[in-house]
């Protein structure tokens, strides 16, 4: 099982969920395609564990460990974002 956390709240996800479960975590979200960048978010660990960045995340040249959640897909272990 995996699990998204921030400084404060955890979520436990299955392995290979969508990133969009963040959504309860306090991530806002708006196209959920990639487009609006409403979702980017800072990754302070676990990058391993998400998905490879898509077309649509390297279009918008995100700063380094930043990612769009809408986008990602959380493989296994424990991803921390920047929330709070």
């Amino acid at each position: 099982m995996a699990k998204i956390r921030t400084r404060s709240q955890a979520r436990n996800v299955i392995d290979g969920a969508s990133m969009e479960a963040a959504a309860d975590l306090g991530v806002l979200f708006g196209c959920h395609s990639g487009v609006c960048g409403k979702c980017a978010t800072n990754v302070l660990s676990g990058l391993n564990h998400l998905t490879a960045p898509t077309d649509e995340e390297r279009a918008r040249d995100l700063e380094p460990g930043r990612r769009l959640m809408c986008q990602c897909r959380i493989l296994k272990g424990t991803v921390k974002l920047d929330l709070d």
